[in-house]
C-alpha cells in the first residue's frame, strides 16, 4: 500500500499546536504516546465533551456487584502530560482554515486527532441495550427479576452490525453464576449470536474454550442467528422459528460520528490509511471506534492511537519513519471465576485460501499489565493509577513473526479487513462485508484489487432487492 509522508504541507510554527478531539481510550493513548514520542516539542490540547475517563470494557462486571476502576479525572490526566483541556464535543472540521468547531466557537490547530469514538444505537427491538455503566441497574433488575420468578427465560444476543462479541459472552456467564449463587436452578439462559462459532475472532481453541464454558454454566448457545426483535415473549431471529425469551440482553450497534467537513462512508466512519491519516484531509488524523476499521474494540483503538502518533511524529520531522498500524486482537474475558485471556493476529499469506486468524488461549496473561484495555502506554497508566515512565512501555508486545518483512506488517490491518469481509459476506451479511471492504479500501489509499471491486458490485446487487 503507498505511504504517504508528506502529509503535512504548509509551514509550521516552532511548536504545532496538536488538538485530540475525544476522551476514550483512543483519545488518551494519542496523548500518552504522542507525549513519550515528541516530548515536549508540541503544546497538545484536549477537547472532550467529558469530565472523566470512564473504564467502559469493566463495567459488564457492575451489575454483579463487582467492581471496576474509578473514573479518572480528564483534568488531571491532561495536566500530569502537559496538555491542556478544554470542554466540549467536536461539531465540525474546516480543514482549509485549520479549525475545529465546538459549541459554535472555533479551535484552531496545526494537527487535528479525531478520536472521538462511534455512536451507540439500539440494534434487538424489545431489548435492553447494555452500553456501559448507565444500564449496569437495569440488568440488576432483570436479574432481581429472574430470581422472584418473575422472568424465567433470559436471551443474551450479540446484534448483527457488532464484529466484537465479548461482552455478550460475560455478561451471560456472569449472570448463570450470579443467579446460581442466589439459589436459582430452574431459569433458562441463552446466547443467540450470528458468528458461526462464538468468539469467532479468536480462533478455534477460543470457541472450544467459550462453549465448554457455556456448557458448564448451562447456557444454550445458537450461532448463525440474528436476533431481529422481542415481542410477546418471543425472539425473532434469522433464519429459525422464534425463540421463547421473557428478556433480551443486547448492546449497541455502532455508527459512525459523520462528522461535518470530513469524508465518511456510508455508515458515518472516517477512512483512515495504515497510518490514521484522513483520506484527503492534510494535517487531520483519526484513530479508534471512529474509523471504518470493522473491529470496534479498546485495544485495537489504542494501537490505531499508537500509528498516529508516530505518524504525527514523523510527518512533523521529530521522528523516525512511523511504523503503521498492526492489529493484534486481546481480550480478557470475564467468566465469573477465573478470567480467560485470548490474543489472535492474522497470519498466513495474502491468498484467501491460506489468509486466517491465529488465536491463543490462556488461563495467564498474555500481556502485562493484564487489564481489559491492552494499550501500550494506557494500560500502564490505569495500573498504576498515577503518571509512570512511559519509557519503560510495561506492556508487554508480542514478538514478530519470524520471517515478516516490512511489507507484511504494513498491508496486516488491510489483509484483516479483506478477511472480515470475506467471512461477513460467507455468512451472508453483506453489508458487514461491505463495511469491512470499505475500511480496506481506506487502508490501500482508495483502491482495491479488481477481484474485490467485482466482490463489492456482487455484494451490492445481493443487497439491492432488500433496499
Amino acid at each position: 500500500m503507498p505511504e504517504n509522508r508528506g502529509h503535512l504541507k504548509s509551514v509550521r510554527p516552532a511548536r504545532p499546536r496538536v488538538v485530540i478531539a475525544g476522551g476514550g481510550v483512543a483519545a488518551i493513548e494519542a496523548l500518552l504516546a504522542l507525549r513519550h514520542v515528541v516530548g515536549e516539542h508540541v503544546s497538545i490540547t484536549l477537547l472532550a465533551p467529558e469530565r472523566s475517563f470512564v473504564h467502559r470494557p469493566s463495567s459488564v462486571a457492575e451489575p454483579f456487584g463487582l467492581g471496576g476502576p474509578e473514573p479518572i479525572d480528564l483534568a488531571a490526566i491532561a495536566r500530569s502530560h502537559g496538555a491542556e483541556l478544554r470542554r466540549g464535543a467536536l461539531d465540525a472540521v474546516e480543514p482549509a482554515r485549520h479549525v475545529a468547531v465546538t459549541d459554535g466557537e472555533e479551535l484552531s490547530y496545526d494537527i487535528l486527532v479525531v478520536a472521538v469514538g462511534a455512536v451507540p444505537t439500539p440494534a434487538v427491538p424489545g431489548a435492553l441495550t447494555f452500553g456501559g455503566p448507565a444500564q449496569a441497574h437495569d440488568v440488576a433488575a432483570i436479574l432481581d427479576r429472574v430470581e422472584r420468578r418473575e422472568l424465567r427465560r433470559l436471551v443474551f444476543a450479540v446484534p448483527a452490525e457488532s464484529t466484537w462479541s465479548l461482552p455478550i459472552y460475560e455478561l451471560a456467564m456472569m449472570a448463570a453464576v450470579d443467579l446460581r449463587g442466589r439459589g436459582v436452578t430452574d431459569a433458562t439462559l441463552g446466547v443467540v449470536t450470528p458468528e458461526p462459532e462464538p468468539l469467532r475472532l479468536f480462533g478455534t481453541a477460543a470457541a472450544i474454550a467459550m462453549r465448554e464454558m457455556l456448557d458448564a454454566r448451562g447456557i444454550a448457545l445458537w450461532t448463525g442467528a440474528r436476533a431481529l426483535g422481542l415481542s410477546e415473549g418471543l425472539l425473532h431471529v434469522e433464519p429459525g422459528a422464534p425463540l421463547r425469551a421473557d428478556a433480551v440482553i443486547s448492546v449497541p450497534a455502532l455508527t459512525g460520528p459523520a462528522l461535518a467537513g470530513l469524508p465518511a462512508g456510508v455508515r458515518g466512519f472516517i477512512p483512515v490509511d495504515a497510518h490514521g491519516r484522513v483520506a484527503g484531509t492534510p494535517d487531520v488524523y483519526a484513530a479508534g471506534d471512529a474509523t471504518e476499521f470493522p473491529v470496534k474494540q479498546g485495544g485495537l483503538a489504542t494501537q490505531q492511537a499508537d500509528a498516529v502518533a508516530e505518524a504525527v511524529a514523523a510527518d512533523l520531522d521529530l521522528g523516525p519513519d512511523p511504523a503503521p498500524f498492526r492489529p493484534v486482537l486481546r481480550g480478557l474475558l470475564l467468566t465469573g471465576g477465573a478470567p480467560l485471556y485470548l490474543r489472535a493476529e492474522l497470519s498466513g499469506d495474502q491468498e484467501p485460501t491460506t489468509r486466517r486468524l491465529r488465536g491463543e488461549v490462556s488461563g495467564r496473561a498474555l500481556w502485562w499489565p493484564p487489564g481489559k484495555v491492552a494499550g501500550r502506554y494506557l494500560a500502564p497508566y490505569l495500573g498504576t493509577a498515577r503518571p509512570v515512565d512511559l519509557g519503560s512501555e510495561p506492556l508487554r508486545d508480542r514478538a514478530a513473526a519470524v520471517g515478516a518483512s516490512p511489507a507484511d506488517d504494513r498491508d496486516e490491518a488491510y489483509r484483516l479487513a479483506i478477511l472480515l469481509a470475506e467471512q461477513d459476506a460467507e455468512l451472508g451479511d453483506y453489508r458487514q462485508a461491505l463495511h469491512a471492504l470499505d475500511a480496506a479500501a481506506a487502508l490501500a489509499g482508495g483502491v482495491l484489487p479488481d477481484e474485490w471491486v467485482e466482490s463489492r458490485a456482487r455484494w451490492q446487487h445481493e443487497l439491492a432487492p432488500q433496499s
